[in-house]
């Protein structure tokens, strides 16, 4: 009866050990800041906006979404901006604060 008892309580701790690492998983917010980053391309699909912008001196661009249509017509292709994104879960990559700088 103890063995029993002992195989049920390791499989119920590992169920929750697993149900809590898949829901903070889920429900953490990763937030990334890019000091120099320049606009490549911008497109909008079905009332989404979306802004490319490439890591100055870094490889591939990163596809962001910027939910205001009147800051995405603010956004210049070849710019460089500061920008501040976040995402959490399979959410796609949100522009939280976007600024244009100037090239030096």
């Amino acid at each position: 009866m103890n063995k029993k008892r002992a195989l049920n309580i390791s499989i119920a701790s590992i169920v929750v050990l697993v149900s809590i690492f898949v829901v903070g998983r889920y429900t953490y917010v990763h937030e990334e800041h890019l000091e120099r980053g320049e606009v490549i391309k911008k497109e909008s699909t079905d009332h989404h906006f979306y802004v490319f912008v490439q890591p100055e001196g870094e490889g591939e661009a990163i596809e962001l979404l910027l939910e205001d249509e009147m800051a995405w017509n603010l956004v210049q292709e070849g710019d460089l901006y500061e920008v501040a994104y976040s995402w959490y879960g399979s959410k796609e990559p949100t522009i939280e604060e976007m600024k244009q700088i100037e090239r030096e």
